[in-house]
């Protein structure tokens, strides 16, 4: 008799998720580091420093475990590819300006098999809150960042429409579609559209629930969550 899989639970799941971010970081950044400490120029010809050799590190605002459960998590519905761990991992490379905003998002190691990944992956990354800038010598400067964006199997084989919603209330973790604003390809949308669309088209879904993520979409206090769905054929 075969014995029952234990799968992590979603607490353990959330720190090995963690673990895996700052190692790929590490990595990344060892694989690719030079002895300058200015790596890339932008536009305006702000230097941009190598992450690993500034006195201090750009931060998230709300911490890296929030950055890791909203803009570095994407989920996927389909019936081809199934994820029981870690998942597979795409890894975006992007600045962060001098004023913590996300500039140059680029993508170092692409999931070519998942149609439309990387258009979403960099999405996620462009539509970050503004982070708390690194600092050299006491002022504030550009720097490189590194993450891995994490894609899982989260609606399985739903086959209706009613299924697909219920899993992504439960996604959302709420109860009612109320709190959550809903986008759809780049366009605001709601729970009643939702309902027309063949659950065969969705693709991926994103899901951001820290309060800076949320204002970047909308300042109305009623919404919580931001639910971004991409899907394989345009409505």
């Amino acid at each position: 008799m075969n014995a029952k899989k234990r799968y992590p639970s979603r607490l353990q799941a959330q720190f090995l998720w963690l673990l895996v971010t700052l190692f790929v970081t590490t990595f990344v950044y060892a694989q690719n580091s030079n002895d300058s400490i200015v790596i890339d120029t932008l536009a305006s010809g702000e230097p941009v420093y190598n992450c690993m050799k500034v006195d201090q590190k750009p931060e998230f605002p709300e911490g890296i475990p929030t950055l890791c459960q909203n803009h570095l998590r994407i989920y996927y519905k389909s019936d081809q590819y199934y994820d029981e761990g870690i998942g597979v991992r795409g890894i975006v490379q992007f600045v962060i300006d001098k004023d913590g905003n996300v500039r140059k998002p680029k993508i170092l190691r692409s999931l070519d098999y998942f149609p439309k990944f990387d258009s979403l992956a960099l999405r996620s990354i462009s539509i970050m809150p503004r982070w708390k800038p690194g600092l050299l010598n006491g002022k504030a400067v550009a720097t490189n960042y590194v993450v891995p964006i994490k894609l899982t199997q989260m609606v399985p084989k739903a086959k209706d429409i009613a299924s697909v919603m219920e899993c992504l209330l439960d996604l959302c973790n709420t109860s009612s579609w109320d709190n959550v604003w809903i986008d759809i390809e780049g366009k605001k949308s709601d729970s009643h559209f939702l309902e027309t669309i063949d659950p065969n088209n969705f693709r991926y879904f994103l899901v951001l629930k820290n309060t800076a993520s949320v204002t970047h979409f909308t300042s109305d206090p009623k919404y919580k969550i931001v639910l971004l769905i991409t899907l394989k054929k345009s409505k």
